[in-house]
């Protein structure tokens, strides 16, 4: 019995291993991404690249009340973005109209189990 559970945790561990490894659909580009934020009538978009371990900037910011096209870009392993204090969740690949209308200081936590790392991967989402 002991040997069978043994057995199944590392399996378990395994697979979530090499899910978290797994390349994205955009693994001919392996340099860093900007983000980028761009303002206009229909809004304003920011695209969050997440890699293992970390986000490509440790702050972000956005204007009180304005919508922003928040998407994520995952270049290595699978990731989510979680707005803590907020109902905001973005997948991988996905963009999400966030408008957040309390300026203040908002963290961004990966919501995706992502290896080793993923206690520590965080930034800031400045509400001004």
């Amino acid at each position: 019995m002991k040997k069978w559970l043994f057995f199944a945790s590392v399996l378990c561990l395994v697979i979530v291993l090499a899910a978290c490894g797994a390349n994205s659909a955009d693994s001919g580009n392996t340099g860093d991404k900007e983000a980028v934020q761009t303002g206009g009538a229909a809004g304003s978009e920011l695209v969050i690249t997440a890699s293992n371990w970390k986000f490509n900037q440790a702050e972000y910011k956005i204007k009180a009340g304005e919508t922003v096209n928040v998407k994520l870009d995952s270049i290595d392993g699978i990731h989510g973005v979680q707005i803590k204090n907020t109902d905001y969740a973005i997948a991988n690949g996905k963009t999400v109209a966030v408008s957040i209308s309390k300026p203040g200081e908002y963290e961004m936590i990966c919501n995706v189990p992502c290896g080793g790392g993923h206690r520590t991967m965080a930034a800031k989402l400045i509400v001004e």
